[in-house]
């Protein structure tokens, strides 16, 4: 098939919906499914009947076997655009790192972006994953949101067991402009620091979901967050996790924390 023709495909996926929902459907009921013309109906079927792809079956129009195969491929190639086109700033912050994404893992994900009335939707749809986890790891190359730090610090001495990869400079500024909660959340046992310098994104990895977020260059702000409950997607982000850990030093081995200052020097930013 020529190029022509896939763009023929794509203009007639309406009507091979149509018929792989319904099965069966005659000229009147796809006029009506598809809110279109006589004329634009039979323009189409007649092209798909001369493909092969639909055939006549009393007054009903069905799908080929072929047409059947096609219908189902052409919506799948769709839904891979659109995830494609979603997950855009995912996969530029990937590329770079050689770490590859299956598209079809996060078909359906949440996707929630940052808008100039509210950039901070992303961080508040992450939060609202932290509040019903019991378990919260992940990679994250930029700073705790000051709006946040006193509910993830909450969370972790609450008993939400934690473990975070961050930058060296970021932990550093998470302990020395916070050190009487950090010292607290580490006592605790249920927080972990990972350093790694090199970090491609933020993961997060949560109790029933895993999430993906890109951050904003300028503002430093999370600009897109994708989130996902699907296994393919879970399996993919262990998998980061993972290598990231592995090429990652515990946060003893880079910094003693009994230099770290005490007293009233907190900000909740």
């Amino acid at each position: 098939m020529d190029t022509e023709g896939l763009i023929e495909l794509i203009r007639q996926k309406p009507v091979l919906d149509a018929l792989r929902e319904e099965g069966g459907i005659d000229r009147r009921e796809l006029e009506q499914h598809l809110d279109v013309s006589r004329s634009t109906v039979h323009r189409f079927t007649r092209s798909l009947r001369d493909s092969g792809l639909i055939e006549r079956t009393g007054s009903e129009f069905v799908l080929t076997p072929l047409g059947e195969v096609t219908a189902e491929e052409v919506a799948e190639f769709q839904s891979t655009l659109e995830t494609a086109w979603e997950l855009a700033p995912i996969l530029r912050a990937t590329a770079p790192h050689d770490i590859d994404i299956d598209l079809e893992a996060f078909a359906g994900a949440t996707v929630t972006t940052a808008a100039p009335g509210n950039p901070y939707r992303p961080v508040n749809r992450f939060m609202s994953l932290v509040k019903t986890t019991e378990t919260l790891r992940g990679l994250d190359p930029a700073s705790i949101n000051p709006l946040h730090v006193d509910e993830l610090y909450d969370r972790i001495n609450a008993g939400m067991e934690t473990e975070a990869v961050y930058p060296l400079t970021v932990v550093e500024e998470l302990l020395t402009s916070n050190p009487e909660r950090a010292r607290t959340a580490i006592g605790s046992g249920n927080l972990t620091f990972w350093v790694h310098d090199d970090l491609p994104f933020g993961l997060t990895l949560c109790d029933e979901r895993i999430g993906v977020g890109v951050y904003d260059d300028e503002t430093g702000l999370l600009r897109t967050y994708v989130d996902t409950d699907s296994p393919t997607a879970r399996e993919w982000a262990e998998d980061v996790y993972a290598r990231y850990c592995t090429e990652a030093s515990l946060l003893t081995e880079e910094i003693d924390l009994s230099r770290l200052p005490s007293g009233s020097a907190e900000s909740s930013g």
